[in-house]
């Protein structure tokens, strides 16, 4: 397994535990009396140690836990895979929690037009305009809601960040410590409030590089109803 240590900021790394394929996951430290981890499908594999235990003991334990581990990311793999759309003419795909259709500009009454595409086009190039159209609007999305909330959270002086779309299997966002915030290109897919609950979570890890008590009453600070938008978000991506 690759450990990937926030906290500290430092690197280390360690050969899988048991498949021999490297498994990234974060090794958090913070004011804790045990360590713990946790394997979620957003933030992958997350181990968070006191700050009195050591590296090398962390990596034991966590090597004494490989059977668990794998058991945990084994179920993430049986859970229903998100909606994958047909990308045809005619068929429908979600835009900010809206469903549109699939249409070119010369056909009647379709509720979207995929930019540049034509009758005669195969569902590869279908495919591969609405994903660029998908991340050209995400990448206005994603700007504008990051300076409305680092506007909204102001109180909270917040270190430097950027925001840039990116495909992404397993999360939603992810938040590195030079203050560069990546979200997934599909998350424009879904309702506006939706988008907005990843941002201002992004957002607190400038704060708090963690998620620690303390991390998520930031996120009730920023934004109250966080967990019911939270809550939607993981509904709907099993839905489209």
């Amino acid at each position: 397994m690759n450990f990937l240590t926030q906290g500290d900021n430092k690197l280390a790394h360690q050969s899988d535990l048991a498949s021999g394929n490297d498994t990234e996951f974060q090794l958090t430290y913070g004011k804790r009396k045990s360590i713990g981890i946790y394997v979620s499908a957003e933030h992958g594999i997350e181990v968070r140690v006191p700050y009195f235990v050591s590296r090398k003991e962390a990596m034991s334990f966590v090597y004494s836990k490989r059977v668990w581990i794998e058991k945990q990311l084994a179920e993430l793999e049986r859970r229903p895979k998100p909606y994958e759309p047909q990308l045809q003419w005619g068929n429908q795909f979600y835009f900010l929690g809206e469903k549109q259709v699939i249409g070119y500009d010369t056909a009647p009454a379709v509720e979207y037009v995929v930019p540049g595409a034509a009758a005669g086009d195969s569902v590869a190039t279908v495919e591969r305009k609405l994903k660029a159209w998908y991340r050209t609007q995400a990448s206005a999305i994603y700007h504008e809601r990051h300076d409305h909330w680092r506007q909204q959270m102001q109180s909270f002086a917040l270190s430097a960040s950027t925001i840039e779309p990116r495909l992404m299997k397993r999360r939603w966002g992810t938040c590195r410590s030079n203050g560069r915030i990546l979200l997934n290109t599909n998350l424009v897919k879904y309702p506006l409030e939706c988008i907005d609950v990843v941002v201002v979570h992004e957002l607190c890890h400038l704060k708090e590089f963690n998620h620690s008590t303390r991390f998520y009453r930031l996120m009730t600070m920023a934004m109250p109803q966080w967990r019911r938008w939270d809550a939607l978000l993981n509904d709907l991506s099993l839905q489209y």
